[in-house]
């Protein structure tokens, strides 16, 4: 949905729905360690903070308009440790990669909870946690927010191929590396006149609307409302273009790759010696029934368990195996296809 640049108070965030949402995000994001900011930019864009708003071009729906699929991935993953343990358990992953629901009942439940506030920010925040783990393996770094959103909007692994392809092949046809994505989103991939952009040009494209979201009255206002952390507040507060880069506070919890060490998690009482606590969401990424064993070597790496962070893939794709068992590496959620999934 188009970035709404309206003027109108901070303090309209009070009434209504707005303030439910907004606290709704806020309560997501302390919860799950998730950058507050990231998850109000993010809502802005994808529904201008409507929890019922529903796509035409696909089954997206909600405050983060998730698609069935990336739904029902991401509430059987997190769903239990969230409190949605009794529709996590009601979801099948079939042997072809893909969730099902075998009560027609349960599963209208499901997909409703994308039309609340409390539930999709929840999951937001959880799928959040997924693409940053994953993108940072893919690219060898800790992404932007703007990237973290690219992600969101078209899979961890199309948003890898995006930001790779915009650094080693900008001129590039976006539209011909993603066309699903550029069939359901004529207006990021190609300009007024019908000309197909560049993979460079989609990248600027969808970090403008991203900036646009996070610099947005009612974005800015909920972050002074409920508090920003940090030097988030004093930007929104100045009027200063908020950063796109590295402010999600969860996000010091994973290895910067290009420096080989992880970082440290941000607590209040831990010593510099001390190792972070695991994420919230580790478990989305370790083998079913083997606590603490990674569901990858790229994973393991990520965890901090290897002085080195493993190297990512040359082409950014999404089609990378590893081990040699077909299964694609650091893919929990990401649609392989580079369709639109927000």
């Amino acid at each position: 949905m188009s970035v709404d640049a309206s003027n109108s108070s901070p303090t309209g965030l009070l009434d209504g729905v707005r303030a439910k949402v907004a606290g709704a995000i806020k309560q997501a994001a302390d919860t799950v360690g998730t950058s507050f900011e990231y998850l109000l930019s993010t809502a802005k864009m994808e529904s201008d903070f409507n929890p019922s708003a529903g796509a035409s071009t696909s089954s997206a729906r909600g405050l983060y308009q998730f698609i069935d699929q990336t739904w029902l991935g991401t509430v059987k993953q997190a769903g239990a440790d969230l409190g949605y343990g009794q529709y996590a358990d009601a979801i099948t992953r079939t042997s072809s990669g893909e969730y099902t629901v075998n009560d027609p009942g349960m599963r209208q439940a499901i997909m409703k909870l994308r039309d609340d506030p409390q539930a999709s920010s929840a999951m937001a925040a959880a799928l959040t946690q997924s693409n940053s783990f994953q993108l940072t393996g893919m690219i060898g770094r800790r992404p932007s927010d703007a990237e973290l959103y690219m992600a969101h909007f078209m899979g961890a692994g199309g948003a890898a191929k995006l930001i790779t392809s915009a650094q080693t092949t900008p001129n590039a046809s976006a539209a011909a590396i993603f066309p699903s994505a550029a069939a359901a989103n004529r207006p990021i991939f190609y300009d007024r006149d019908g000309q197909a952009r560049s993979v460079s040009q989609v990248y600027s494209v969808l970090t403008s609307r991203y900036s646009g979201a996070a610099n947005s009255s009612t974005t800015r206002g909920a972050l002074a409302l409920y508090g920003a952390g940090s030097n988030v507040a004093a930007n929104a507060a100045g009027g200063s273009a908020l950063p796109t880069t590295d402010t999600a506070t969860f996000l010091s919890m994973f290895p910067d790759a290009r420096g080989g060490q992880a970082a440290s998690a941000r607590t209040d009482d831990a010593s510099g010696a001390s190792r972070p606590a695991d994420p919230m969401f580790r478990s989305l990424f370790q083998v079913d029934g083997q606590s603490g064993q990674a569901v990858s070597s790229d994973v393991r790496d990520l965890w901090g368990r290897s002085p080195v962070a493993s190297a990512t893939s040359s082409d950014g794709g999404e089609g990378n195996t590893g081990n040699g068992t077909g299964q694609r590496r650091l893919d929990l959620f990401s649609d392989r296809n580079g369709t639109f999934s927000g």
